[in-house]
């Protein structure tokens, strides 16, 4: 191995050391690689952060398509999100799973999950069309 071969991976080591000496376990345990490149369908059991998002950035259009379909406003997603973001629960794909009983005594399930630049609301349905 060549003087200058070993001096770049010698720098590697110090900066490696250096940044897991700054962040401590608490980097290396949040820390992920990134989201699924596939659309989000993979079974990746990680949904990116440790909290749910109490926001999110855009509703995609098959999202837009099924709010439609089921009269679904975008208030009413919002109010999903922000009043259910403690309870929301990380599924396998790596999406998170809202649910939140509304005043129309029906319960509405939002999944947000992580592509394009942000948190992105992927479908809403209502939990009696998937359940039975």
């Amino acid at each position: 191995m060549n003087t200058s071969k070993r001096l770049r991976l010698l720098a590697l080591g110090f900066v490696t050391s250096a940044v897991m000496g700054i962040s401590g376990p608490v980097m290396a345990a949040t820390t992920t690689a990134g989201p699924p490149t596939r659309g989000g369908h993979e079974v990746t059991n990680r949904c990116y952060s440790d909290v749910a998002p109490s926001a999110y950035d855009r509703i995609i259009p098959h999202a837009r398509d099924r709010m439609n379909e089921r009269g679904v406003t975008e208030d009413d997603i919002q109010k999903v999100v922000r009043l259910n973001a403690k309870h929301a629960v990380c599924q396998q794909n790596g999406n998170w799973r809202y649910m939140l009983g509304l005043s129309n005594g029906r319960e509405l399930v939002v999944i947000v999950g992580l592509g394009d630049g942000g948190w992105n609301v992927v479908t809403v349905f209502w939990k009696e069309e998937k359940d039975s």
